[in-house]
């Protein structure tokens, strides 16, 4: 009888412990699925749209920084003679169609990029953590903006008014950032005993 019971228990213990452990793995296989999800859906787009966005804004800066020094450099011998610039138009020409180029890039190529975040962010609000959300309406406002100044329903002073820049929302590019680093660390892990539930 002791046998029995001791077999019985043995049995028991067995099964709980394999139940325990299959649980515990079925709940790491939908956590890392989750975490798959995430990442291949909202914050790898994400980070990625946003640095195609960063390099062009780069290229930009340093055509414009270069352009702009090339133009002093033309400027300087009619400045120092004191000298009206005759052929100002013929000069500029080149530079204008520079600044042309950087604004016909915001609307054409920019700007749907700028949508493309708004929209996955959107489409893909469940995937975002939760810290992740309060970026939400900081993110619309800024696209939002930019629509209405393109449209030229909102004039150039009322943007400065507002302070419009991609400097407010540097904060969410960097979020979603730290925030993909961390999933995929998380994804990563050795043991899945580290694994958050």
């Amino acid at each position: 009888m002791e046998t029995l019971l001791l077999q019985f228990f043995s049995a028991l213990v067995g099964g709980l412990i394999v139940y325990v452990f299959g649980i515990r793995k079925l709940s790491v296989e939908l956590r890392n699925a989750f975490i798959q999800k995430q990442m291949s859906e909202f914050y790898s787009p994400i980070a990625g749209y946003r640095k195609r966005i960063r390099a062009k804004s780069e290229v930009r800066g340093k055509v414009s920084a270069a352009a702009s020094e090339v133009w002093t450099e033309l400027c300087a011998p009619y400045s120092e003679a004191k000298q009206p610039m005759l052929n100002h138009e013929e000069l500029y020409a080149p530079f204008g169609k520079i600044i042309e180029y950087d604004n016909n890039q915001l609307r054409e190529e920019l700007m749907p990029l700028y949508r493309k975040i708004l929209d996955l962010f959107t489409e893909n609000y469940w995937l975002a953590d939760e810290d992740t959300r309060a970026y939400y309406q900081d993110f619309l406002e800024f696209v939002e903006i930019w629509e209405r100044y393109l449209a030229e329903a909102l004039p150039g002073e009322v943007i400065r008014k507002l302070e419009h820049s991609e400097e407010n929302v540097l904060p969410f590019y960097e979020h979603v950032e730290l925030r993909l680093s961390a999933l995929q660390e998380e994804i990563n892990a050795k043991s899945f005993w580290k694994l958050r539930l």
